[in-house]
């Protein structure tokens, strides 16, 4: 049995195609996006992984690593999966009265060939690949959040049900929909490798809710927890490129897959935080870039953001690339007045597209880059500007914090919490006030709540000049 390369549009499972091919050969499916691409040369320039265990098809991922990942699936898993699917009472009353599906995903990723293909197939309702061409709305989407937002955002007819998955679902998003009415959400939880392992409605919860046969424990990561999951539809065979070569990798038997994924559990569910890679201390406190990128798209910007981290040695902040044509000075003034001061990046850098992969996802790699090069010239800058600051009588406060921190804090701020002021800035600021009053400020003075905020130390200082 070979290995066959199919770029797999939807007419290639429509016909019959995959069926045909999964009978005698291994299939391997690739999205068609990635034909003439660099992606598609890394698949086609090397030696396709071999199987020998018949019925098995693999799916091709890159992620945000732009690096094909081939995950390989058995028809039985599939069908066990399915038939799980459908004995669910959520699964049941979504499809129930529906004469016709329409499906928005490419059928090649996992969650499109289940929900999109496999489940219709399996009831006998046929499939309408894209947008509904009529007025009414579709009974059924098999969609994603993007779309939907763009529903939203165009004003379009929104289905009477819609299944999504491929992300955890924007707060912003679910409150619109939620002052909307009238549409029933399910969220299917999963990835290519573990297949489905749970469910929520994202209008009304906040807790995914495990399938019966998932099976799952926490490892932690410094102070969160990661997921670990065991299921009959859990991947066991993958296959990653690298050094130009195929290199097979095997979950071992009885054990469990790693998702990546950090959140809590209760008897409520499974609370979702973000990914592993997508979390940094920023400012003294854990944050999810993924949550910070929610809260932007809440606040109804023009343009489209990406929050990536950028880790620099004097501590690690976020970073945010936008093409937004707002000026910077508004965004920031946005971002300060609405999001919390944790969550506020210190670099946003404009440009006039958003990087992408050759599969025409994020190429989260450049962006990072590009962020870390803006933040290091920021850096640079404001060093300059400290060595030529000339500190007087007549400098403010506010100037003197804003030659520390890069920016003018809120009046009652509290320096170390809320503006993620370090030891050595700390001292810097004592050095610069006691410039300004041409004194040396006491020690029992300095362990006061007078300098921990900008307002405190303008009241401190003006009691001490009255003194004086």
């Amino acid at each position: 049995m070979a290995s066959l390369l199919r770029f797999a549009d939807p007419d290639y499972f429509l016909n019959g195609t995959f069926f045909e091919d999964l009978k005698k050969d291994h299939p391997i499916l690739v999205d068609p996006l990635w034909q003439g691409t660099s992606l598609e040369r890394q698949l086609s320039d090397s030696p396709l992984p071999k199987q020998s265990n018949p019925q098995t098809f693999s799916l091709v991922t890159s992620g945000s690593t732009g690096s094909p990942k081939m995950v390989w699936k058995h028809w039985d898993e599939i069908q066990k999966e399915v038939d799980v699917w459908l004995s669910e009472t959520n699964t049941q009353s979504l499809f129930q009265d529906v004469e016709e599906i329409h499906v928005q995903v490419p059928l090649c990723h996992l969650y499109g060939l289940l929900w999109g293909y496999l489940l219709p197939k399996a009831l006998g309702i046929p499939i309408v690949m894209g947008q509904s061409k009529t007025e009414t709305p579709a009974k059924l989407s098999i969609t994603s959040a993007p779309q939907l937002q763009m529903a939203v955002t165009n004003a379009f007819a929104l289905p009477e049900r819609a299944i999504v998955s491929g992300m955890k679902f924007p707060v912003p998003l679910a409150r619109d929909l939620r002052e909307l009415g009238g549409i029933s959400l399910l969220e299917i939880y999963g990835s290519t490798e573990t297949g489905g392992m749970g469910y929520r409605d994202p209008l009304r919860q906040n807790r995914f809710i495990f399938l019966q046969e998932v099976q799952i424990q926490f490892q932690t990561f410094g102070e969160e927890n990661e997921l670990l999951v065991k299921s009959p539809f859990v991947s066991k065979h993958y296959d990653t490129f690298e050094t130009n070569e195929w290199v097979s990798h095997h979950l071992p038997a009885n054990s469990y897959y790693a998702t990546g994924d950090l959140g809590e559990n209760s008897d409520l569910g499974f609370y979702l935080i973000g990914r592993k890679d997508r979390i940094i201390k920023h400012k003294g406190k854990r944050v999810s870039l993924d949550r910070v990128e929610s809260e932007i798209l809440g606040l109804r910007l023009e343009g489209q953001f990406v929050c990536v981290p950028v880790h620099h040695e004097r501590g690690d902040t976020i970073g945010l690339f936008t093409d937004s044509r707002l000026p910077i000075d508004h965004l920031y003034q946005t971002l300060r007045n609405e999001l919390p001061d944790s969550h506020v990046p210190r670099v946003i850098l404009k440009q006039n597209s958003i990087p992408k992969l050759p599969n025409g996802k994020l190429d989260y790699q450049s962006i990072t880059k590009l962020c870390l090069n803006e933040y290091i010239k920021q850096i640079a800058t404001k060093d300059k500007e400290k060595q030529t600051i000339q500190i007087n009588s007549e400098t403010t406060v506010a100037e003197i914090l804003s030659s520390i921190l890069g920016y003018i804090p809120k009046p009652n701020d509290h320096l170390i919490y809320d503006c993620g002021m370090d030891s050595i800035q700390f001292t810097e600021m004592f050095l610069k006030l006691e410039t300004k009053i041409g004194s040396k400020i006491p020690e029992e003075d300095k362990q006061t709540g007078f300098f921990v905020s900008l307002s405190g130390m303008e009241g401190y200082l003006k009691d001490k000049l009255y003194l004086q």
